[in-house]
């Protein structure tokens, strides 16, 4: 039986969580759509992204570690799982790194390029933890 705390966020915020990440990606994406960057645009969906990324990350940390803490095959499939997590989020920073906004301006289309990679590996993370850590909540909403 997992602690309150752990129902708690899975039943109470998870949902919310990944639609507000899922939502600011869709966000990036119809702004990747237009041939030139709209530079407040841009900057406002990235923090808004970043907020996403951010308290989705905790709330999933928290439910990774109690759900590591039991142990057994889910304990196990949990740890496996801290591998793709990390990956997907060395993946993000690597990104943002990568791509600051006056760069994401000069190179555009390769920006557009980078982010949809991005968009397509969040995605992706987001599904595989939701099928482990809370499968009740079904596949990732479009």
């Amino acid at each position: 039986m997992p602690p309150p705390y752990v129902s708690y966020v899975c039943c109470m915020d998870m949902h919310d969580l990944d639609r507000a990440l899922l939502q600011a990606i869709g966000a990036i994406e119809a702004l990747l759509a237009r041939p030139c960057c709209d530079v407040a645009e841009l900057s406002r969906i990235r923090y808004q992204t970043a907020r996403a990324v951010a308290a989705r990350r905790r709330a999933v940390d928290l439910l990774v570690n109690a759900a590591a803490a039991q142990g057994g095959a889910q304990g196990e499939k949990i740890k496996a799982l801290r591998g793709g997590s990390l990956d997907m989020r060395m993946f993000y920073t690597d990104h943002i790194s990568a791509w600051p906004t006056p760069r994401a301006i000069a190179e555009w289309p390769e920006y557009v390029t980078a982010s949809r990679k991005l968009g397509d590996i969040i995605r992706r993370q987001v599904q595989i933890e939701r099928a482990l850590l809370y499968p009740e909540a079904g596949p990732v909403p479009a």
